[in-house]
This record gives structure tokens, sequence and C-alpha cells, in this order.
């Protein structure tokens, strides 16, 4: 009699332990993996940055126009883009999180019409905004934005 009941006894203490594993298994390769940075989490997380970094100045104020728009028709109106927007941003990457940039506008026509920092390699990760200016032409430029690791 004894022995059938310690057999029941190791049986659930083995289905036990098998779960017990199951669990912790599946709770370690849920987790985030943090010592392996994988190329696609990089390029997620320079993603995330780009399209981060344009939304901020792209948001709408109160006069219904943002920072990025006001840039885009200044450049254009004046022939001359200011670079100090840029500057401060590429000076914080830079100096907080070891990244580089590169921007781009371009034309309706698809033509580039500024650049600023060093052409991106290849593996640059890239986002973009498109920017109507209605006060210049009724028209719309598209702001690039390339970053990478250093």
């Amino acid at each position: 009699m004894y022995g059938k009941e310690g057999q029941m006894y190791t049986l659930e203490a083995l289905i036990a332990a098998l779960i017990i594993f199951g669990v912790v298994t599946f709770a370690i390769a849920a987790s985030p993996q943090f010592g392996t940075e994988t190329k696609e989490f990089t390029s997620l997380q320079l993603k995330k940055y780009a399209d981060d970094i344009l939304e901020i100045l792209d948001l709408e104020r109160v006069d219904h126009k943002s920072l990025l728009s006001e840039w885009v028709e200044s450049g254009i109106k004046n022939n001359n883009f200011d670079d100090t927007i840029w500057d401060n941003v590429k000076d914080n990457l830079r100096r907080n999180l070891r990244i580089m940039m590169h921007v781009e506008v371009l034309n309706p026509n698809g033509i580039i019409v500024y650049s600023y920092g060093p052409p991106p390699p290849e593996g640059a990760v890239s986002s973009f905004r498109v920017v109507p200016v209605k006060n210049v032409y009724h028209s719309a430029y598209e702001v690039r934005l390339y970053l990478w690791y250093v």
C-alpha cells in the first residue's frame, strides 16, 4: 500500500518540478535581453530617436505652426537654412548618446535643397516628416533625418 502511495507523491513532485521549470524557462525567454544588443534592436532604437526628434520639432503650437515648418518656410524664402536647430540636436545626440546625424530637405520634385552634417554611412537609419509650406509655394517639403552610432 505504501509503495503505490510513494510512487504517486514522486510523480506529483516530478510534474510540479516540470511545471516550475517550464514557467521559469518561459519567463527567461520573454524577458528583455540586456547584454546582447542585436542589429535589429539598435536600428529600432535609432528609428525611435529619429521619429521622436522630428515629432517634437513638428509639434503644433497655438499659432498652428511648428518649429520645423517655420524653419523650412524661412529657409525657402531666404534661400538660406539656419543650422542652429540642428547644431543643438547634433550636440545633444553626440554628447549624450554617441550618435551622429545628417539632415536633408527635399523639394516637391525630390531634389535636395538643404543638407546638414556628414553623409550617412550605409546602414544609417532614417526617418522623415512631410512639412506643408503654405505661404511660399503651396506645396510640401520632406525633411529627412539620418542617425547612426559613432
